[in-house]
């Protein structure tokens, strides 16, 4: 079990420089962060936190593209079919059929704001395919979509008369009053601590695949906005589903570098390192299966040849489909000395993303007023068990604009809450190795492929490792933060016993009808299993 949960990440009371009011309060800056913030601009002022400096966001990374329903023979309804098959079981009608039918118009209007999205001869939309989708519908700028989208989106916030962007800032904790959340406590670059009370504060965050060392996401993608809204009560879903990605790189810095979908979308085949194509003999659907699919089916090949790699192959595709399509990848992999026109790429799972996170609604509003999530932080339902594949950004877009909208209505004029801290064990500057540390017990514990005795294990490792911090150590509230993200995800991945989308044990290998429920957990509860994620808080639909 959990054991007891803190309130407050900071064990001390910090030095208070200042208190802000603000009208909405954005909490990170990726695509759903600076779309909440433009939608909730159309009504009230905005302060978006970002904790590095734009445009660092896992969006700015994503490569392959976003999925609409935009080809003649295409329909929105095609791309729900295909999401809830991907998803398991565990998607929410609602909040996909909002997704996929928002879709189009969006992609329409962010070519309208100058996303320079790849083009047919006609003018119309080039479409790529990706695994899981039944249709061409991918949209995209060359590999770099995230970033062309994200440079977009900068532009505007940065023009617009409301929005104020503050970068460099750590936030520490969710501030709330008789149950109702009222803003945060950050700190900026300088160590100077602030209380922003605002009318509604938004999560967008990001995920937690930096818990995992090898990972295609940012460094600072550790879960920290989840852990902020389990300690201040919000409820968190789904925690078990991780979907790693199967085609990432390590370079030769160590770092994570994806090889996005699109890849293989294209053409591209897996290979072990003496050449075999080994995915067919897997899976029907071979590389263009669903992720969670692929990634199991290159552990078995890894397991087999006793290797840490396997090779994608894009060499039998003309050299210059090769160079148009993905030239960010091309350029990358040439920097290590890798031509991928004339050699294959080695490749290895990673930890990619997160389905599940804060519990929403269809507009982003959590179970405690006055708290909105949005992104890869929140779980509002759409992806299920498993994402599908380019259906991160476009949940970003639709569901940050519905968030920033709802919040920017959002009207809380009462008196700045006093913050009670309570420590509850001695703390302590953290080992300069702490991510390591941290990502072993992850990899070991709730990898691709897990058991019930190795989360066991990793429970019992994450409880001795400290959930508080000092309010002078900015890393060692990092380390608390991303610790007890990483205690959710063990804590449900031991719950549910059965295997399900990016959730697969080997003790438990089939999935169980029993088990069609979501798992809740929620700060001084017991763990619980819901049918439906909607936890039935109305906002009128715009």
């Amino acid at each position: 079990m959990m054991g007891q949960t803190p309130r407050y990440v900071l064990a001390t009371q910090p030095r208070v420089a200042r208190v802000e009011r603000v009208g909405v309060l954005v909490i990170g800056a990726g695509a759903a962060g600076l779309g909440a913030a433009l939608a909730a601009a159309e009504r009230t002022d905005v302060t978006v936190l970002v904790r590095g400096a734009l445009p660092e966001s896992n969006s700015a990374l994503a490569q392959g593209g976003i999925a609409a329903a935009l080809d003649l023979h295409d329909s929105p309804q095609f791309h729900v079919e295909d999401t809830l098959v991907a998803g398991a079981g565990l998607c929410d009608l609602d909040a996909v059929t909002a997704l996929a039918y928002d879709a189009p118009g969006m992609m329409r209007e962010l070519a309208t704001l100058g996303v320079p999205f790849a083009r047919q001869p006609n003018s119309q939309f080039a479409l790529g395919l990706e695994g899981g989708h039944s249709q061409r519908r991918i949209v995209h700028v060359g590999d770099a979509t995230g970033l062309a989208v994200i440079q977009v989106l900068i532009a505007q916030v940065l023009a617009h008369p409301r929005i104020r962007v503050c970068e460099g800032w750590q936030v520490a904790d969710l501030l709330d009053l008789g149950g109702q959340v009222v803003g945060a406590l950050a700190c900026d670059a300088a160590g100077a601590w602030t209380r922003f009370f605002a009318d509604a504060t938004i999560l967008a965050s990001g995920g937690t695949g930096a818990l995992y060392g090898l990972t295609s996401n940012q460094p600072t993608a550790l879960g920290e906005g989840i852990a902020m809204a389990y300690r201040a009560g919000a409820e968190i879903a789904d925690m078990e589903f991780v979907q790693f990605h199967p085609t990432v790189y390590r370079t030769k810095a160590g770092r994570g570098f994806l090889i996005t979908e699109a890849a293989r979308g294209e053409g591209g085949v897996l290979r072990t390192l003496t050449g075999e194509r080994f995915m067919p003999a897997y899976d029907p659907r071979a590389e263009l299966a669903p992720r969670d699919v692929v990634t199991r089916g290159i552990y078995a090949a890894l397991r087999r040849t006793g290797t840490d790699h396997v090779l994608l192959d894009l060499t039998h595709l003309p050299s210059d489909l090769i160079t148009s399509h993905f030239p960010t990848i091309h350029a990358r992999l040439l920097e290590d000395g890798i031509d991928i026109t004339t050699e294959a790429i080695p490749v290895a799972p990673a930890a990619h993303y997160l389905m599940g996170g804060v519990r929403t609604d269809l507009f982003g509003a959590t179970n405690l007023p006055g708290l909105y999530a949005v992104g890869e932080v929140s779980c509002t339902g759409v992806h299920g068990a498993n994402r599908l594949a380019s259906n991160s950004l476009l949940e970003c877009l639709v569901f940050g604009r519905r968030a920033g909208r709802a919040a920017g209505r959002q009207e809380v004029r009462s008196r700045m809450p006093e913050v009670a801290l309570q420590c509850l064990e001695r703390t302590a500057p953290v080992t300069p190795t702490w991510r390591d540390d941290l990502a072993a017990i992850m990899v070991a514990a709730a990898g691709p492929l897990r058991d019930g005795a190795g989360l066991a294990r990793g429970q019992t490792a994450l409880l001795q490792r400290p959930i508080q911090a000092d309010p002078d150590q900015p890393d060692a509230i990092t380390a608390a933060n991303a610790t007890l993200a990483a205690r959710l995800i063990v804590e449900s991945a031991l719950l549910r016993q059965e295997s399900r989308g990016g959730h697969f044990r080997s003790d438990f290998p089939q999935t169980r009808e029993e088990w069609h429920a979501h798992t809740l957990l929620q700060r001084s509860r017991a763990p619980q299993l819901v049918g439906v994620i909607a936890p039935g808080m109305a906002h009128a639909a715009d």
